[in-house]
């Protein structure tokens, strides 16, 4: 089982949604929901995930993160400044405590 299939099963159990009823909800057959939770069938598309994060009303990045997919507003993010695609590249690099403090950044430039 995929990770996204094992966060939607437990998602969807937390939740007590059918896989027949968050399908209706989300406008997919009911069949690819549980081939999704079994491993044998691929992530839906961003849409359907982004639906998904709204049933399950938690943030899409997590859901869309599992599934292994760059959300689509990063081209935009990406492409206009020359900086980020260096960060990017440099990111990997980083230790836990470095991004604990870029976080602490991030969130005092939030407030």
């Amino acid at each position: 089982m995929s990770e996204f299939g094992e966060l939607l099963k437990s998602l969807r159990k937390e939740h007590k949604i059918t896989q027949r009823g968050l399908a209706e909800l989300i406008g997919i057959d009911f069949t690819y929901i549980s081939k999704i939770e079994n491993g044998s069938m691929e992530s839906p598309a961003e849409d359907k995930i982004l639906k998904m994060a709204e049933v399950f009303n938690i943030d899409p990045d997590k859901l869309l993160i599992s599934a292994k997919k760059v959300p689509s507003d990063f081209h935009k993010i990406i492409t206009e400044n020359e900086h980020v695609p260096v960060f990017l590249r440099s990111a990997s690099k980083l230790s836990t405590k470095q991004w604990e403090e870029i976080r602490k950044i991030i969130d005092k430039e939030k407030d």
